[in-house]
């Protein structure tokens, strides 16, 4: 009676066995063969992967990068000094068909394909099941393949999670004037398209010369980061509301000249040393040591009105079905420079770790 509260699942048989790509030890991954996960809370669902993207993310944590953070948060939620955070499986999004839901799970039933996010937390979806809050999937859109919407999730919840922090939505954006450093990159080129589908009064972006038919397509006026005269164009077209930083580099910093002073004007950056300080220092020291460039980086910005905050990956139920409603609408375009079978992750990952190219990288399970 208890199992049938908990969870339904489809009539076919569940295998109790999955391929999955784990990290044991921070050292890279491997192949291997590990017990399907297991539905644990009412509103979770077990899906069957059918294709998911290859982020520097999954690169990162797979070479120990997050290990303090959540080797930390792994013995709190366990309640267990000795918990770690390895073995894990990378990956954090994907598309796939539901297998089982929770027996709180209105919106979701077994067959149904979706688009879904899973939190860095728990096990990704570099595996063949994988289990999400339900609320972090939404309806696969009929007009992408597997592979195409796979693409999606985890850019547009980055950059869904930045707007956030800029306090820039889909009611206020009308009015936003906003700078993309880095906008032929994964989340940059999500970022522009997420804006546009908003109706944002002007969105400029920085990119090679090479990407720049691509982003003016996506709707962001370009600008070569490389140029002698960046900053006199990026003058040129101030002041900003909103500036975004998909990349760090000098042009980044120096761009706080370009926002709109006590105007309570935003420049927030997806690029935080946090994990990497904590991975260093430890948590405690990693924190207070962030927390300081955080404050050398914030205080001559709030000297005159503006702010600056990180931004962090935070997947977003409200977001899931905006990006289906968007993409089956044509307002937001999957851009997938490469598919590569399930088997073939290891080269995906050094693909994606050499950070080159202009679109995703996706792997397929079929």
């Amino acid at each position: 009676m208890i199992e049938k509260i908990i969870f339904r699942r489809c009539l076919s048989t569940k295998p109790s066995t999955m391929r999955a790509w784990v990290s044991e030890n921070g050292a890279g991954v491997e192949l291997k063969e590990v017990a399907v996960p297991v539905i644990k809370k009412p509103r979770q669902v077990l899906l069957k992967v059918k294709a998911a993207s290859v982020n520097p993310i999954d690169v990162d944590m797979s070479q120990g990068y997050g290990r303090e953070f959540l080797g930390t948060w792994k013995k709190a939620e366990a309640c267990d000094f000795a918990a770690s955070r390895f073995p894990l499986i990378p990956g954090r999004d994907c598309t796939a068909v539901v297998e089982a839901v929770g027996g709180e799970v209105h919106n979701l039933a077994p067959g149904d394909k979706v688009m879904a996010v899973v939190p860095v937390i728990q096990p990704g979806t570099h595996a063949e099941f994988v289990v999400t809050d339900s609320k972090l999937c939404s309806k696969k859109p009929d007009n992408l393949s597997y592979e195409e919407a796979a693409a999606l999730p985890y850019v547009a919840s980055t950059a869904f999670s930045a707007f956030s922090v800029a306090r820039v939505n889909q009611k206020n954006a009308k009015t936003q004037r906003v700078l993309i450093h880095g906008g032929s990159g994964g989340v940059g080129s999500m970022a522009i398209q997420l804006l546009k589908a908003w109706g944002c009064e002007k969105i400029v972006t920085t990119c090679g010369k090479e990407n720049f038919d691509m982003v003016s397509k996506l709707g962001a006026i370009p600008i070569d980061y490389a140029a002698e005269n960046a900053t006199e164009q990026l003058i040129e077209h101030a002041p900003f509301e909103v500036i975004l930083d998909t990349v760090d580099s000098p042009l980044a910093k120096w761009s706080d000249n370009v926002m709109g002073v006590w105007r309570n004007c935003v420049h927030v950056s997806i690029v935080s040393p946090l994990m990497r300080e904590m991975d260093k220092n430890g948590v405690p020291l990693g924190l207070a040591t962030t927390a300081l460039k955080h404050f050398e980086r914030a205080f001559q910005s709030h000297l005159r009105g503006r702010w600056f905050s990180y931004a962090f990956f935070m997947p977003n139920s409200d977001l899931m079905q905006q990006l289906s409603r968007f993409a089956e609408d044509g307002k937001i375009v999957p851009i997938v420079e490469q598919v590569m079978r399930f088997e073939e992750l290891e080269k995906a990952y050094e693909k994606v770790s050499r950070l080159e190219g202009r679109g995703k990288t996706v792997i397929k399970f079929d």
